[in-house]
């Protein structure tokens, strides 16, 4: 004769919680490492946007935007990169850097120093600084 198996109020809530500790310690590894991507993904030092208005914004890493200064400063420590968004219909021209019409174009700066040029995107001043230091 076969055994049955008898299950009773405290197996099944055991089991529940079991299984609800894995999902939880699951999820929680997951989102540690989702975090610590998002945290650890290379940025550009400076991310500049030029709207369909075509005057340039710099937008910051915490979501900070301010219309594009006459000098940026850029940090110097590892690859110091600017990427530029341009979303308008003309290219336009940012210091160094030419930005072609609706695309985006990502720039390294070689090393330390001082690069200034035309800027077609300035609301104020017609040339644009970059200070890498």
């Amino acid at each position: 004769m076969a055994r049955r198996i008898r299950h009773n109020a405290y197996d099944t809530t055991h089991m529940t919680q079991r299984v609800a500790r894995r999902i939880g310690t699951t999820a929680a590894a997951l989102l540690i490492g989702v975090a610590t991507t998002w945290a650890l993904w290379p940025r550009p030092a400076v991310e500049i946007v030029i709207p369909p208005t075509g005057i340039a914004e710099v937008h910051q890493r915490f979501g900070a935007v301010t219309t594009i200064p006459d000098t940026i400063v850029v940090p110097a420590g590892g690859r110091p990169r600017v990427r530029i968004t341009n979303r308008d219909t003309t290219a336009h021209r940012l210091g160094i850097f030419a930005a072609p019409a609706q695309q985006t174009v990502e720039f390294t700066l070689p090393r330390p120093g001082t690069y200034t040029g035309e800027c077609s995107v300035h609301p104020t001043a017609k040339t644009l600084t970059f200070v890498v230091r």
